[in-house]
């Protein structure tokens, strides 16, 4: 197995630059006390915490700062990292797409096919979403929303509930976004990451006390993206090149998907071999027939899902099975929940 460096990190927060309850200072030392290696904050329309110094190295913890775009519509969220300014507001999605891809930043379509339960949802929280994601330049999506699964999952009966206990009802992505994307890496790549959407809001419970839903350091120890490297990350690395080697991983698809309340996912692996060549994440290996392999850090329900049906399915830490070609990626699930949820590896014929 190729030695790769494990970066672990968050993507998709707001501060209180737009509609979250932190400040910079405050959410930088939630990440630093969660034990996270990167961080990727989001406020929406705005890139103030870049334009005030933020970005960077803090201690042990590295912060990009992008920013949320929404349409006049406030739909068709996209997240843009990379860019040096902000784009017209009137800018319809199609527009920002191809601005955002034009200039060579990563974009990052937030929450997609989010739905509501129009009978018992919450009030006041309608749902944010993609008419549709079938653009050529939505090439990265968020395939599951920390934030946006609480939103589906929150009912006017247990909303109580999912406000105390904020990370138990987490299971899993959504079946509607794990079949598109499925679907369109058949046909093209798209990568998913998983983000936590963190804006620690306060609400009051019973109408007596107030709580802040998710607060940063709960929701940073909830919902992760790993980012596997070949290089090590150096602190003496220009700011805007550690950015471009975090950018690529994640458009690339080097990485996986955790969810923290399960476990800590540190270690996990997977990849194929065909002969003495290892094919990785993201990665396209050129045979009839190939060896997948994977390394899970406890025993759990390892899930094989090629061409977007279960090919496979297992209790166990180690993963030696051979395929014929496919679209591959694995499941893994502790407790009956998903813990970690992997990027596509294709394997096809020359």
């Amino acid at each position: 197995m190729i030695k790769l460096n494990e970066y672990i990190g968050c993507i998709h927060g707001h501060s209180v630059y737009s509609d979250g309850s932190g400040t910079y200072p405050k959410i930088i030392s939630a990440a630093i006390e969660a034990e996270l290696d990167y961080l990727m904050m989001s406020d929406h329309m705005t890139l103030q915490g870049k334009d005030e110094g933020f970005g960077g190295w803090h201690q042990n913890l590295f912060l990009s700062i992008g920013y949320e775009i929404n349409d006049p519509e406030d739909q068709h969220h996209y997240l843009a990292f990379g860019l040096n300014k902000t784009l017209p507001e009137t800018y319809s999605h199609k527009e920002y797409l191809k601005a955002v891809k034009d200039k060579n930043a990563l974009g990052i379509a937030a929450h997609p096919l989010e739905e509501r339960d129009s009978k018992n949802s919450l009030p006041g929280f309608p749902p944010i979403t993609w008419r549709s994601l079938d653009y050529p330049e939505i090439e990265v999506i968020e395939i599951w929303n920390m934030m946006s699964h609480w939103l589906e999952s929150t009912t006017l009966k247990n909303r109580y509930w999912n406000v105390v206990h904020p990370r138990s009802f987490s299971t899993s992505p959504s079946k509607k976004i794990m079949q598109w994307w499925d679907k369109a890496n058949i046909k093209r790549k798209v990568t998913g990451v998983g983000s936590v959407d963190v804006h620690a809001k306060k609400i009051k419970i019973l109408g007596f006390f107030s709580k802040a839903i998710f607060d940063y350091k709960i929701m940073f120890k909830s919902i992760r993206t790993h980012l596997l490297i070949d290089k090590p990350i150096l602190k003496s690395t220009p700011v805007s090149n550690t950015e471009q080697v975090i950018f690529n991983t994640i458009f690339q698809g080097k990485s996986f998907i955790s969810n923290y309340r399960r476990g800590d996912a540190r270690g996990f692996r997977f990849w194929a071999e065909i002969k003495d060549k290892e094919i990785q994440m993201g990665e396209i290996g050129f045979s009839r027939r190939a060896i997948l392999r994977a390394i899970i850090p406890e025993i759990s329900i390892c899930k094989v899902i090629r061409n977007g049906k279960v090919f496979y399915l297992q209790e166990t830490k180690e993963l030696n099975l051979k395929v014929p070609e496919g679209l591959y990626r694995l499941e893994i699930e502790r407790d009956e929940r998903g813990w970690i949820y992997t990027n596509h590896i294709r394997i096809k014929e020359f």
